[in-house]
């Protein structure tokens, strides 16, 4: 097998451009992203301005009372193994 290395170097500017394409398409995505993002974010509540210190410390703690998704997964587990265990029994009378 002869390697031809005249048509190799021809084909580089064209392989180049193909490259610099696909770069150009990444960027062009990445920046719709972000401002797709810009454009669909959330407005901040400004209908609470006149909260005391306290209820926003209460909304502190109460969002720190919460699970963890990792807690919340274990318990699933849990429960779906207490669960299973059951099915292995054929009745409850022998």
């Amino acid at each position: 097998m002869r390697i031809d290395i005249d048509a190799f170097i021809k084909s580089l500017p064209i392989m180049g451009i193909g490259l610099l394409g696909i770069f150009i398409v990444t960027l062009v995505i990445i920046i719709g992203i972000y401002v797709l993002r810009a454009l669909t974010a959330g407005k901040p509540d400004t209908e609470n301005k006149n909260e005391s210190a306290s209820d926003i410390k209460e909304k502190a703690d109460s969002s720190t009372k919460k699970e963890s998704a990792m807690d919340l997964m274990e318990e699933r587990e849990k429960k779906d193994f207490l669960e299973t265990d059951k099915d292995f029994y054929i009745s409850s009378d022998l």
